[in-house]
């Protein structure tokens, strides 16, 4: 019999066609998803009065027993598994292959909205026994599936990039909580805030990533055109297995350096009303400051944007990154941060100030990483840009 998984050589993946009951395939996805809203949590419904017209359309088509197109899930899974599958002859080895595997591992590549529909239709009516087809991706890295899931989602109006990685952002948050233990991560729909050094919302994850392979700290996705280039640049960067790994590192990083500042504050005699940093945390509360990091990183790691990324060095460049962030942390002090200066060059600019903090902190840590070594306190960092 022929094999039920065919393999993607460029990224080494597994993709395989199978039936699952409608039922079941919503036990688990609503498994995936308890934790986070639910089905319909997971993307907004569609608003618009067309889209609207739609689903509807697609719920009643569900009912009188239409037959939906692939729904397509991705996994993150063991080599064990993998080989599993490779063997696969029949569906009901590919439904067994898909129970088997960790639920918290399974993401919904293309499909939110049938699966929404579909949960809809089990809802209003007895739809028992309908059958649904999937098209089951397995990888044994997040970068290739976040690469995968890019590839395939590219040019779908519905869809904007950083819903995109929203939607894979769970796999990229078990990565982080697997190997940074010192990071706390709020999914989108926690009421906690930040409290402390090394804890950053879900969102700002995403915003980071898009910092990181975009290698720029200003990425406005409401522009159709940035949003092509935001996602051209991701796709490319996730095509090597070796990014998310860096990335994950540069957040282990940017949470060491939250977690020294924090141990800082800005001397009583210099606290004001217009003050912007009072405390240590609160230089990496700023999302300007966090994406300037990320940004800074990524051009040390990868090289400027235009230019072709430089993955054969990233590897060592990311010792070096480490070090002069550790010669910094070391050096830690409130004497160090001078905040007085800090403070003074946050406030000089009135107009476009999201635009100005982010090129502002990107040029600081740009110099930060690049003369770490020389530094006396980090004046010349905050009297980076202009």
């Amino acid at each position: 019999m022929a094999k039920t998984f065919l393999k993607d050589e460029r990224v080494n993946c597994l993709s395989g066609m199978g039936q699952l009951d409608a039922a079941e395939y919503l036990s688990l996805v609503e498994a995936v998803y308890r934790d986070t809203g639910g089905i319909e949590g997971q993307r907004a419904p569609l608003k618009t009065k067309t889209g609207i017209n739609i689903r509807k359309r697609m719920v009643e088509d569900i009912k009188n027993g239409a037959l939906l197109p692939p729904i397509v899930l991705g996994a993150v899974v063991g080599d064990e598994t993998f080989e599993a599958a490779a063997k696969v002859e029949s569906n009901e080895g590919f439904a067994q292959l898909v129970r088997s595997i960790d639920k918290s591992r399974l993401s919904i590549i293309d499909g939110m909205q049938r699966t929404t529909a579909l949960e809809a239709a089990m809802r209003d009516s007895n739809i028992g026994g309908t059958k649904i087809r999937v098209d089951l991706w397995l990888a044994k890295s997040l970068d290739s599936l976040v690469y995968r899931m890019l590839v395939l989602n590219t040019g779908q109006v519905p869809w904007d990039i950083k819903r995109q990685l929203e939607t894979i952002y769970k796999q990229v948050l078990l990565e982080i909580e697997k190997g940074a233990t010192e990071i706390s991560v709020f999914d989108i729909d926690a009421k906690e805030r930040r409290s402390g050094a090394g804890q950053y919302r879900s969102t700002r994850i995403v915003e980071l990533f898009l910092a990181f392979t975009s290698r720029k700290p200003h990425i406005e996705l409401k522009e159709k055109v940035a949003e092509d280039f935001a996602r051209m640049d991701a796709t490319e960067a996730t095509a090597n297995q070796d990014t998310l790994p860096v990335f994950i590192e540069t957040m282990k990083l940017l949470a060491g350096l939250d977690k020294a500042f924090a141990k800082t504050a800005c001397p009583e005699d210099l606290v004001t009303d217009s003050a912007r940093f009072k405390e240590g945390r609160d230089i990496f509360t700023s999302a300007p400051a966090s994406i300037g990091f990320a940004a800074a990183a990524a051009q040390y790691l990868l090289g400027k944007p235009g230019y072709a990324f430089t993955f054969s060095e990233m590897r060592s460049k990311l010792e070096s990154l480490k070090a002069a962030i550790q010669v910094v942390v070391e050096k830690m002090s409130t004497e160090f941060v001078d905040y007085a200066t800090l403070n003074e060059k946050i406030s000089a600019r009135s107009g476009r100030i999201g635009e100005y903090e982010r090129e502002f902190f990107f040029r600081a840590f740009e110099l930060m990483f690049k003369d770490a070594d020389q530094l006396q306190s980090l004046t010349p960092c905050w009297s980076a840009y202009k």
